[in-house]
């Protein structure tokens, strides 16, 4: 089968998504029917409270069955971060589903939203709505490009929204760099990773920026942003993308906000990077694929498959990759963040990220 086929399947995924995560934002009283918190079991160690909103379930709901539908073979092979159970006001605990059917879609969704039938209808006519994308304008390979696999040996991780505390949030601060935001909506992103189960290597990647662009009062858009899609593709020596990378003087490393000090001074005074702290992995990752930024480290395991396995696939197709930091650092073995085991979600070394390979031979050194 074609790879260029599955990629493409996958971008309409991916911009269904970003409109469901648009319609559900851009109504602050839905938006707050829509959250709740975390159970423990299923929360992040990085924050104090973990929410996740009805949002992320329809989506990973939604990508599930649409890829499913479309591709049989991988249906079994398509994970998410969500727990579909959403639990309403009432107390009642309900499983989000998408089917063929899209009365029952629209029933569950009005036991979540407490009979509020014109909200469910709103977000079942996205689930639904037919998705056309400018396939020249994202670039797309034109010749077959055949997968080396059979669709029963790949698997597919998603993030339907990378950066909840953000979508929540809404709250949009800048750097002093103008493409890179250190939180806000630019951060949120909708993760699609492919990898093959063998090798536990990512062979292509989507990631969408749903907030990428604010656009003006005069122009009705879902939620007044417009998105952007990056996607890249590397199997075997043929690698592709749309990415145009930027090119830039400075040295800037991206880092989370609670990073271990002693990484922040080492990279600072003993690298020379430009320290910027910014939110979600999968946008600080996404980063370093456009070039904007050098360099990525997480040094806590708080990451998981389905934020890295999309732009790791990027990365890779651009010749960059994605490392296990403590494996790279206290083992001198140069480890790529792999997806053999997917019962192994946790990418528990921590994180180092470069397009430029040769950039990471001289932080070994150092």
């Amino acid at each position: 089968m074609s790879a260029i086929y599955l990629l493409k399947e996958l971008l309409k995924a991916s911009e269904k998504a970003a409109n469901i995560a648009r319609v559900c934002r851009q109504n602050e009283r839905l938006l707050n029917l829509l959250v709740q918190e975390k159970d423990k079991d299923e929360s992040n160690s990085r924050f104090d409270h973990d929410f996740k909103t009805l949002a992320d379930c329809l989506i990973q709901e939604m990508i599930k069955y649409e890829i499913g539908k479309q591709f049989p073979q991988l249906r079994d092979n398509i994970r998410g971060e969500e727990n579909a159970s959403f639990t309403n006001t009432a107390g009642e605990s309900i499983i989000v589903s998408v089917t063929d059917d899209p009365a029952n879609t629209r029933d569950i969704l009005e036991k979540i939203l407490k009979g509020d039938k014109e909200s469910a209808s709103a977000l079942v006519d996205e689930v639904y709505r037919n998705i056309e994308i400018d396939l020249e304008k994202l670039e797309l390979p034109t010749e077959l490009i055949p997968l080396d696999n059979d669709l029963t040996e790949l698997g597919i991780w998603i993030d339907p929204i990378d950066g909840t505390a953000e979508y929540i949030k809404g709250e949009e601060k800048y750097t002093k760099y103008p493409n890179i935001v250190s939180s806000g909506l630019k951060c949120c992103t909708v993760l699609i990773g492919v990898y093959e189960k063998c090798q536990g290597t990512p062979i292509i990647g989507v990631i969408n920026q749903p907030f990428a662009e604010k656009i003006s009062d005069q122009e009705v858009y879902q939620g007044e942003y417009k998105g952007k899609i990056f996607w890249g593709l590397s199997i075997g020596d043929l690698k592709y993308n749309n990415i145009s990378p930027h090119e830039t003087d400075a040295r800037v490393a991206l880092l989370s906000p609670s990073e271990q000090p002693k990484y922040i001074e080492f990279i600072r005074n003993q690298l020379k990077y430009d320290v910027i702290y910014s939110s979600g992995a999968g946008y600080k990752i996404l980063k370093v694929a456009t070039g904007e930024a050098e360099l990525f480290l997480l040094s806590k395991g708080t990451t998981y498959k389905w934020d890295t396995c999309a732009p790791q696939a990027i990365l890779r197709s651009m010749n960059g990759d994605l490392f296990n930091l403590q494996d790279t650092l206290i083992n001198k073995a140069v480890k790529k963040i792999s997806y053999q085991d997917h019962k192994v979600t946790r990418n528990l070394g921590g994180l180092i990220a470069y397009q430029n390979i040769d950039k990471l031979r001289e932080f070994l050194k150092l």
